[in-house]
């Protein structure tokens, strides 16, 4: 019974592993992909005005020389604030990676990991799955509790290609590498916003809703401004 549960997950290595085998071998491919992508953040998203955020020069370093970077801190009246940002690979998928292979580095704690489908406009697409991490930074000091909650959401976008799964982006760029000899420009979108701080649980359940509830409606704006013209995606 337990190999039983456990061979569907042994077929899907081996068939990535093989896949991931074939892709090495094939050699060169013929060419890269446009980017599905547009690689500027708009000034605006509905009530939110965003400001630019520089990357370091130690970010740069640790990546190939042609990945590109697009990155705003967006805020609202209230006070309340959303962080975007762009990686784009270039010939070298080494620049994108799911936030919960780096987050733990960073001191974050991964408490929930889900998927949710966020209404958009834009292209065909009704809605779009995204990952939906929520973490948690804890820190104290002179006996106070300084602990950080964010929720950060991300997806991927390659040409005619979107995505919220590691393991399928993987299978894509795989497969189009080998049938298609055609490397994608991976996008990897990740944005961040801190739960407020909040005593009782009831009151941090509503401030955790609220959080969500501001990231889907900025999503459903956003996703239209970044999505080339062209055929719907694949999603």
């Amino acid at each position: 019974m337990a190999m039983t549960a456990w061979r569907p997950y042994v077929v899907l290595i081996v068939l990535l592993a093989g896949a991931l085998a074939l892709t090495a071998l094939s050699g060169k491919v013929s060419q890269v992909s446009e980017a599905g992508i547009v690689m500027k953040l708009p000034e605006r998203i509905g009530e939110w005005v965003g400001a630019e955020v520089p990357v370091t020069e130690v970010e740069r370093r640790g990546l190939p020389a042609d990945t590109e970077f697009e990155r705003k801190l967006y805020r609202d009246a209230r006070g309340n604030e959303i962080y975007c940002s762009i990686v784009l690979a270039g010939r070298d998928a080494r620049s994108i990676h799911r936030p919960e292979t780096c987050l733990p580095a960073q001191g974050w704690e991964v408490l929930d990991g889900r998927y949710e489908d966020v209404p958009v406009s834009a292209g065909g697409v009704g809605d779009l799955r995204t990952r939906a991490l929520k973490i948690m930074r804890r820190s104290r000091g002179d006996g106070m509790d300084g602990s950080v909650e964010r929720l950060n959401y991300y997806w991927f976008m390659g040409k005619d290609r979107v995505t919220a799964s590691h393991i399928q982006r993987i299978v894509w760029n795989s497969l189009d590498r080998i049938v298609h000899s055609v490397n994608h420009r991976w996008a990897y979108i990740t944005l961040t916003i801190t739960v407020p701080r909040a005593s009782g649980a009831a009151a941090g359940a509503a401030n955790e809703e609220s959080a969500r509830a501001a990231m889907r409606g900025f999503i459903g704006r956003l996703f239209s401004k970044l999505k080339r013209p062209g055929p719907a995606p694949s999603v």
